[in-house]
């Protein structure tokens, strides 16, 4: 993926786990791009629940599961997130690399 591709990504159903709470079934948008500083993939984007800063959260797609962090909630009871392991949804760059 060049520089000026659209990053890889997810927009749809998701299951939210926050531990000590039950799990909730939401819609979230994530994306995943290679950050050149960080020297991996990474992967951010929307889960539509609000979810105080800082929470470690379980996100999982029809593609499987990752965790992440809380950063912040939007006016419209959004929280934005941040991954902390791999994506829970097909990355070419990380699918490809495992095949090869």
């Amino acid at each position: 993926m060049s520089e000026h591709e659209e990053p890889e990504g997810y927009d749809g159903e998701v299951t939210v786990l926050v531990e000590g709470e039950p799990a909730r079934r939401t819609r979230a948008v994530l994306g995943a791009r290679f950050d050149p500083l960080a020297g991996s993939v990474v992967w951010t984007g929307r889960i539509a629940l609000a979810v105080p800063a800082r929470t470690r959260l379980q996100v999982t797609t029809p593609h499987g599961s990752g965790l992440a962090e809380a950063r912040e909630s939007d006016p419209w009871g959004n929280t934005r997130v941040t991954g902390v392991d791999r994506p829970p949804f097909p990355v070419e760059l990380l699918d490809g690399a495992a095949e090869a």
